[in-house]
């Protein structure tokens, strides 16, 4: 006698719950500014509309009173109690503007869908008037 078996597995969609996701950074980016950050942006994915229920946040933090190694820098502005993943970059003032000059992806993904969470909000509009496209080889 044969038996059948009836499987009860199923397919589990996650979602990204945007809305959850954006009030939580923003709140995030307010407490750097409070500690001292220029502008904190929102770029890739969850900028680009294009995320997934497994995108991380990607964001620009320009600080200028931070240790001068760039892997010292992330300490003060990791929060693992955010619903999402986040994957901070901090630059100062100078790294920044000196990036536009030179045409750099990150500056391009910033002018291109950057969303200031908080602070500055007129820093995409002076890295876009730095940026300079790369001299095609």
């Amino acid at each position: 006698m044969r038996r059948r078996s009836s499987s009860s597995a199923g397919v589990k969609l996650l979602k990204l719950n945007y809305g959850e996701v954006m009030e939580k950074l923003r709140e995030y980016a307010e407490r750097a500014v409070a500690k001292g950050a220029k502008a904190v942006i929102l770029i890739g994915s969850l900028a680009r509309g294009d995320y997934t229920a497994y995108s991380d946040a990607d964001v620009v933090i320009v600080a200028d009173n931070v240790p001068k190694r760039p892997i010292d820098r992330l300490a003060e502005f990791i929060d693992p109690t955010l619903p999402i993943d986040l994957e901070p970059r901090v630059y100062t003032t100078r790294e920044i503007i000196k990036m536009a000059e030179e045409g750099r992806w990150i500056v391009k993904e910033i002018i291109s869908y950057g969303k200031v969470l908080a602070g500055d909000k007129e820093l995409i509009d002076v890295l876009r008037a730095k940026f300079r496209s790369p001299i095609p080889r």
